[in-house]
């Protein structure tokens, strides 16, 4: 996606939800990535030791 739209789209959010709901969504979406590596690498861990 181009970063002009991803502005225009995050500027939409804000004026539509507000500043503290956006940030938490933001928040939670750069945490799910991690998490789910996480769970890859215990999974893969867990094969390794059986």
């Amino acid at each position: 996606m181009d970063a002009n739209v991803d502005v225009l789209a995050y500027m939409e959010l804000i004026s539509n939800t507000g500043f503290p709901i956006v940030i938490a969504m933001y928040l939670l979406h750069r945490m799910e990535k991690k998490l789910d590596a996480l769970v890859g690498a215990i999974e893969e861990l867990s094969r390794a030791f059986k």
